[in-house]
């Protein structure tokens, strides 16, 4: 399977990881914060890397300021070897990313905001567009995989009547956090139907902010890390995280183990990442 970026050819065939790098408006990164982050991730394990702008807040941010906030962060990502996403619904906030090197957006509201589907098309940006996140489930008879197949049949169609290739596009089927445990896993444990579209399946891992103050990181990112491994076998070709190090762990482990996929490479990464690790902890 391969992704057909602005300007090349993106094999697909193993699973990726997409790195998270979150800004907040009110305190944002520094250049030298950014690189240093990006050095980490690129060292994790990451060959993507998605800037967004306060995505986890609900207070809307003005589109100039997110533009602007995008565009200084992807400068930055240019001395970097992750390919850049950004995480918008907003045309204008694309357009202006892709003047400074976005080869992929990540839109939660899957290209329906007026003008979006005409700016990927003209721009040649890959699209990953979102299953809407405000669909609440809650009667045992729905079935979440089948609103999700009908809304993506939908927003392809969309998409290939605005010229936009099929190489181009990567879908994102997982159901929004407000959905019941019960939704979720159903959910999850059937996303191997997905792969009938023929295009790379994408999903968010954690889907909630960790606390790691009070102690649940480590329990979460068990469960986490196991539905990771999971995603991989059912076919999702890029998990989007915040968590790199802990997740590029499992799979690679996971691959070295079961898979004997570049066993020699990934056994020296997996030592190299668990010596330091533990330099962490005697540190």
């Amino acid at each position: 399977m391969q992704l057909h970026l602005r300007d090349s050819y993106f094999d697909l065939s193993s699973t990726l990881i997409m790195a998270n790098v979150d800004i907040d408006p009110q305190n944002p990164y520094s250049a030298e914060e950014i690189k240093e982050l990006l050095c980490d991730y690129e060292e994790s394990g990451a060959t993507f890397v998605e800037f967004s702008v306060a995505q986890h807040l609900d207070a809307a941010v003005p589109v100039e300021l997110e533009a602007k906030l995008l565009g200084d962060a992807l400068d930055v990502a240019k001395d970097s070897l992750l390919i850049p996403a950004v995480y918008t619904s907003n045309p204008q906030v694309m357009a202006a990313a892709a003047e400074h090197g976005a080869q992929i957006v990540v839109d939660p509201n899957a290209l329906r905001t007026p003008g979006a589907l005409e700016t990927v098309a003209s721009l040649g940006l890959v699209a990953c567009m979102c299953y809407d996140q405000s669909v609440i489930f809650k009667e045992d008879k729905d079935d979440p995989c089948a609103a999700v197949s009908e809304f993506f049949y939908e927003r392809i169609d969309a998409c290939l009547n605005a010229k936009i290739e099929r190489q181009r596009l990567i879908l994102d089927p997982m159901i929004g956090v407000g959905a019941t445990v019960d939704f979720r896993l159903k959910m999850i444990g059937r996303l191997k139907t997905f792969n009938s579209f023929g295009m790379p399946l994408s999903c968010e891992l954690p889907r909630v902010i960790e606390d790691e103050e009070n102690n649940t990181y480590e329990h979460r990112m068990t469960v986490v890390s196991a539905v990771a491994l999971f995603a991989e076998q059912q076919g999702v070709r890029i998990i989007r995280t915040r968590k790199v190090y802990d997740i590029a762990l499992a799979i690679n482990t996971w691959h070295v183990l079961h898979l004997s996929a570049r066993p020699f490479k990934l056994s020296r990464m997996i030592g190299k990442s668990l010596k330091k690790a533990l330099n962490k902890r005697r540190g």
